[in-house]
């Protein structure tokens, strides 16, 4: 599949501009320098730097630079592809990347484009474009922040979780412009949901950010991501504890909240984060997922003790 999806993008780029086809089929590729997240859907973990939007091809018509133009059934094996390799290696986020680009219908991000412009907020984002990368960010500055404001969290998160706002894939496959942004602004701001709501960089964590922002984006991915990456929890009761705890709150959670798309992080540095949570309609979990995560070591705990003592009954 993923030889196949190569091949069909090297064709259509060399149809479009005399371009080396590994610029633009290296999706598929094995990556060397493919950044290894902490048990991370969606890694920021600190590593070599993705190639910034501004330094990739304007290719023959395309819309804007690192723009792939693929048709529909282009489209659907990407899809298929990217879905695949990033269950089978959840350290490939730029299979991630791609499977939340090309798995987003129109209509969905349009969804996103009509309440960024309804709001002041969302129409500075769209007339500006910010980024959210360590050129545009002075982190070492949030950390002289007081604490308790957002920037303060912020940088506390990354540095606890020991990840960077600056390794996010730029988007390729969708056509409209400024869509291509908003898909980008989503996913350069994942990471201030966790700190929203309180949740590292663990599987267990990220799929319960990935139930929130389905609730509040609608995105396909995040379907993709919450239904099929519980899977990748071995332990089935671990599994379920995660869901009974957190996912009803999630969901119900991100369905309440503003539509985070429109927030302009970068304006509400200073800003309490309990005073940002509380404007933006974000309900705190039942548990806090230290809690939650120290209850489940000490459940395992228990279960190899347990199989350890029927071990030695049974050798009597």
């Amino acid at each position: 599949m993923a030889c196949c999806c190569s091949r069909i993008l090297a064709r259509r780029a060399s149809l479009a501009a005399p371009i080396s086809p590994a610029v633009i089929a290296g999706a598929f590729a094995p990556r060397s320098n493919v950044i290894q997240p902490r048990k991370r859907l969606h890694s920021t973990k600190q590593g070599p730097p993705v190639t910034p939007q501004d330094a990739l091809p304007l290719l023959e018509g395309s819309n804007y630079r690192g723009h792939v133009p693929v048709n529909w059934f282009q489209r659907g094996l990407l899809t298929v592809g990217s879905a695949v390799m990033g269950l089978v290696d959840t350290h490939r986020h730029d299979m991630v990347a791609v499977l939340s680009e090309t798995s987003s219908p129109t209509p969905s991000l349009r969804r996103l484009q009509s309440a960024m412009r309804s709001s002041p907020s969302g129409r500075a984002i769209l007339r500006e474009r910010p980024r959210i990368t360590e050129q545009s960010i002075n982190v070492e500055k949030l950390g002289q922040l007081a604490p308790g404001t957002f920037g303060k969290a912020y940088y506390d998160w990354l540095r606890r979780n020991k990840v960077t706002p600056d390794t996010r894939d730029p988007v390729r496959y969708i056509d409209d412009p400024e869509l291509a942004y908003i898909m980008q602004r989503y996913r350069e701001s994942h990471d201030f949901y966790h700190v929203l709501l309180g949740f590292g960089v663990s599987l267990p964590a990220e799929l319960v950010v990935k139930w929130f922002e389905l609730a509040n984006f609608g995105l396909p991915v995040a379907a993709l991501s919450g239904i099929f990456g519980p899977l990748r929890i071995e332990d089935s009761d671990e599994r379920k504890n995660l869901w009974r705890t957190y996912g009803p709150w999630a969901l119900r959670a991100g369905g309440k909240a503003d539509c985070l798309i429109s927030v302009y992080w970068e304006r509400e540095w200073e800003t309490p984060i309990a005073e940002l949570r509380e404007r933006l309609g974000v309900e705190r979990p039942p548990v806090g997922f230290k809690a939650w995560r120290d209850e489940q070591r000490r459940i395992k705990a228990d279960k190899i003790a347990r199989s350890g003592a029927e071990e030695q009954v049974l050798r009597m």
